[in-house]
């Protein structure tokens, strides 16, 4: 696991991430749907790269949360617990996508 600093700051961008998402599924058009995913990635693009790289595979607000949950629990497995669908989840989202019949063929 990455080492990077858990601070006040990367906890609130995750959070405003997070309402960057909750607009997007809201947006009434496609347009105001752009503006908000073009806002969504200067945002992911602010945490330390550290953290970028660790959470490349899944990088939305829950997958962020996540990940820190499986850090904590890693980085200190006497006092964090995990529970068993975050770290499915966690390790499903780490795997390589299998490749259908259409992508061997090229």
């Amino acid at each position: 696991m990455e080492d990077f600093e858990v601070t006040p700051e990367l906890l609130k961008t995750i959070e405003i991430l997070e309402g960057l998402e909750i607009l997007l599924e809201q947006a009434p058009t496609p347009a105001i749907s752009e503006i908000l995913q073009e806002a969504w990635l200067h945002v992911t693009h602010t945490f330390p790269e550290d953290f970028q790289e660790a959470t490349c595979d899944d990088a939305g607000a829950e997958g962020l949360r996540r990940y820190l949950r499986v850090k904590a629990a890693f980085s200190d497995p006497g006092t964090t617990t995990l529970s068993w669908d975050d770290l499915q989840d966690y390790y499903r989202h780490r795997l390589p996508i299998e490749l259908d019949d259409t992508d061997e063929a090229e």
